[in-house]
């Protein structure tokens, strides 16, 4: 009867034992599915800012040398899709997606036309970026072959998101380009916009991206 009792508790004993670790490992689990799915919306909206940011730097290179205004430095008429870079939020990954929606463009929108370009979004929102113009600066070379009298400096913000609404990447990238000379603008929607558009000025001037972070 005794060695009854005790194989009774030695099997409760064990019986607990298993159940503990079954627990631990469906706890483990679940732990693990959450971190893989974080991981996964965290990859699609840095993806989609990363579209977003493509579509930004393709406007900047596209547009044709005499839609900025010739030789300004401060308070220039600037080409459609771009603004001063003062009225940009110093906290752009803090605002909300209604302020997103009323002051940036959408990916594959041409600010110029109207025109909207299909682009497939996994996201909860489509992608979105807008420029500000930070400094320009004149080179003092005139008027050439592949030459350029000016530099303009930009910030470019761009916000992508996940399928849930709370997963959101925004970016933030400085690039400059030159202006007001004998060369062709670049192409939009990208198409190595960036390359094709800088290899012009075979390294006589800043062209490209200068930075890139980023903000959430």
């Amino acid at each position: 009867m005794k060695s009854r009792g005790i194989a009774l508790l030695a099997g409760m004993v064990l019986l607990a034992a298993v159940s503990i670790l079954a627990l631990t490992a469906s706890s483990g689990m679940i732990l693990q599915r959450h971190m893989t799915t974080n991981f996964q919306e965290d990859a699609l909206a840095l993806e989609s800012a990363t579209v977003a940011d493509a579509y930004a730097k393709a406007w900047i290179y596209s547009r044709p040398v005499n839609q900025r205004e010739r030789g300004c430095s401060n308070d220039c008429v600037l080409p459609p899709g771009f603004v001063s870079a003062d009225t940009l939020p110093q906290y752009p990954e803090l605002e909300s997606t209604a302020w997103w929606h009323a002051n940036s463009h959408r990916a594959g929108f041409n600010p110029d036309t109207g025109e909207t370009y299909e682009i497939d979004f996994a996201g909860s929102d489509p992608a979105r970026w807008i420029i500000g113009e930070l400094h320009y600066t004149a080179t003092g070379d005139k008027r050439g072959e592949n030459a350029a009298e000016g530099l303009a400096y930009y910030r470019v913000i761009s916000r992508g998101s996940g399928r849930h609404r709370n997963s959101i990447a925004v970016t933030e990238s400085i690039v400059v380009r030159p202006w007001e000379g004998d060369f062709e603008a670049g192409t939009y929607p990208p198409q190595n916009s960036s390359r094709l558009f800088c290899s012009q000025f075979e390294a006589k001037y800043e062209c490209g991206n200068l930075s890139w972070r980023r903000r959430r």
